[in-house]
């Protein structure tokens, strides 16, 4: 459980592909990794739920602490939760777990999705300027949200009342590798399509 005397701050920080939300908890004694997850799990949970207004699909497998669906005009946004200090990506020695910390960094950082959409749903504009911070790229959208790029499946057309037909998708909790969503949302970021 996170003790009052646990203090979180927030703060934009550089990321491995752009920038990233981290999330530091200020422990009140020195406290390892995986006793302070095993008596806050469902607080930090809660926490990054209600700040993102997403759901948290949880990871079973250290510095992972698994996925956010960040709810974005009716579609999803997806985007990695992971311990990034004292510990980080790829794969700490499980000795780094054991050590007593005083303070846990926890990095939320879009993703592109890299698995198939669990079902599209359908929105009409009048036109794209009109819906936001969107670009359109092939089969993604790419979008500014709280100032982060995310990307989602999407696909566009013209609309016979005029305006744009989007199929915007929504995605269920799945196993995911990080290494292969950062690279794909590299390449949709940097797609000049």
């Amino acid at each position: 459980m996170l003790s009052r005397k646990t203090s979180v701050r927030r703060a934009y920080v550089q990321g491995l592909l752009q920038r990233r939300v981290k999330y530091r908890f200020d422990l009140p004694a020195p406290t390892s990794i995986k006793s302070w997850l095993a008596e806050a799990p469902q607080e930090v949970r809660t926490l990054l739920e209600r700040d993102w207004e997403a759901v948290m699909c949880p990871e079973a497998e250290l510095p992972s602490l698994g996925m956010l669906l960040v709810e974005w005009r009716g579609a999803h946004l997806l985007a990695d939760v992971s311990i990034c200090a004292p510990v980080s990506h790829p794969r700490p020695p499980p000795l780094a777990y054991d050590v007593p910390v005083e303070r846990v960094d926890v990095c939320v950082e879009p993703i592109a999705p890299v698995f198939p959409p669990a079902e599209y749903i359908a929105i009409h504009i009048p036109s794209v300027k009109t819906f936001g911070r969107i670009t359109l790229r092939r089969d993604y959208a790419v979008v500014k949200y709280r100032g982060l790029l995310f990307a989602t499946e999407v696909k566009y057309g013209p609309e016979a009342r005029g305006g744009v037909a989007l199929r915007l998708a929504r995605y269920r909790c799945g196993p995911y590798d990080v290494g292969e969503a950062l690279k794909k949302l590299k390449h949709i970021l940097y797609s000049k399509y």
